[in-house]
């Protein structure tokens, strides 16, 4: 009965992708139908995915998620000479969208915004077209952070063309794209920048750049007046708190010394996240933190999620999402927001649930770039 159920679906398929695939190709399908009747059904499964997927790559439309941040709600405006409208009461997410076209052999990268829900979903403008190579999305190539009182995204693109990748900003209307830094060639590595977070007066930002070690950094809005924090071994994932005083980041280390750690705005006072919960260790072990809007607590990944005091230590909520939020989280109004392979979601505190508000897709379609309503 197996075998038959499959047989009868594989002719479907096979008639539906006969439309755009050479006589060659339908000849190798008909070769998989033969094999599944065979009973040979794993490699038939094989062999008969892939034919399939090349068959409906042809015309075909992939949409990608990629990073995303909480800001305030905007209203585009309706004209040209117009400006857009924010209201600081209520938060949406702004994220970044990939569309590749591949009959077309078109890539778009498109700033964009949803609100909490994942409904009303726009693209604001797009950033970059026909890049010299897309962006890599099967790793965390790309990273954002908004800031609410310029009104401006803090990007961040590690894998993909040399004239994507680096440190950008750009508006949260999507005009004033504008390039930091230029990855640069350090001992033979590619540098690679990312997690950029910013100081809440706009002012300045703290950034990961690695070659062969991972090096805490920060620049001005400019992109000027460089400098690197002194600190040992490699470091990664800073997050400047709400108030500008605090920056928390991740060590890389062993039992003892590996985990979350503070220090000041200006390097000074560098301590681990203590965690008097656990006598076994004096730090909290994580990764991704996030601040709570008002700066008191962090939200951090280990074998669960975390909640703990920043002052104290103490760990006040331990859980497991359902589904597990996205990396490189953002706490905004209405909980976290956070993507990764599987799009993005929303979770929520407490109802200890995720929300899948984006999610990954292809499309068929005969057209390119042009049709912007690919979600």
């Amino acid at each position: 009965m197996k075998i038959r159920t499959c047989c009868i679906k594989a002719k479907i398929a096979a008639h539906r992708a006969s439309s755009s695939v050479s006589r060659d190709e339908s000849r190798a399908i008909s070769g998989f139908i033969v094999r599944l009747v065979s009973k040979d059904v794993a490699k038939a499964i094989t062999v008969g995915a892939m034919l399939l997927a090349k068959a409906q790559a042809q015309n075909s439309v992939s949409v990608e998620y990629l990073c995303c941040d909480w800001g305030p709600v905007m209203t585009l405006p309706a004209k040209t000479n117009e400006v857009a409208h924010f209201n600081d009461a209520e938060d949406e997410v702004y994220f970044l969208k990939q569309v590749r076209s591949q009959s077309h052999k078109e890539v778009g990268i498109f700033l964009c915004k949803m609100k909490a829900d994942g409904s009303g979903k726009t693209a604001i403008k797009e950033l970059w077209h026909n890049p010299n190579y897309p962006i890599d999305t099967q790793a965390q190539s790309t990273w954002m952070d908004v800031n609410r009182k310029t009104r401006k995204v803090a990007l961040s693109v590690t894998y993909g063309g040399s004239d994507i990748t680096g440190l950008w900003t750009v508006n949260l209307d999507g005009s004033g794209l504008r390039r930091l830094t230029l990855p640069i060639v350090l001992g033979g590595k590619l540098q690679r920048v990312s997690s950029p977070s910013w100081t809440p007066d706009g002012e300045w930002i703290v950034f990961r750049s690695e070659t062969d070690r991972m090096h805490l950094m920060r620049c001005d809005k400019n992109g000027e007046h460089i400098s690197q924090f002194e600190l040992e071994g490699d470091n990664l994932q800073p997050r400047v708190s709400p108030d500008g005083k605090i920056i928390v980041f991740e060590h890389i280390g062993d039992d003892k010394t590996g985990g979350l750690y503070l220090m000041n705005f200006n390097g000074s006072n560098i301590h681990p996240l203590s965690n008097p919960n656990d006598k076994g260790k004096t730090l909290h072990a994580g990764t991704s933190p996030a601040w709570s809007p008002d700066g008191g607590k962090l939200y951090f990944i280990n074998f669960a999620e975390n909640v703990v005091e920043v002052d104290s230590g103490k760990q006040i909520w331990i859980g497991v999402f359902q589904p597990r939020p996205g990396g490189w989280s953002h706490w905004g109004k209405n909980g976290l927001v956070g993507f990764a392979l599987f799009g993005i979601t929303v979770s929520n505190f407490e109802t200890k649930q995720s929300r899948l508000i984006a999610a990954p897709r292809i499309v068929n379609e005969k057209f390119g770039l042009s049709r912007l309503d690919h979600w």
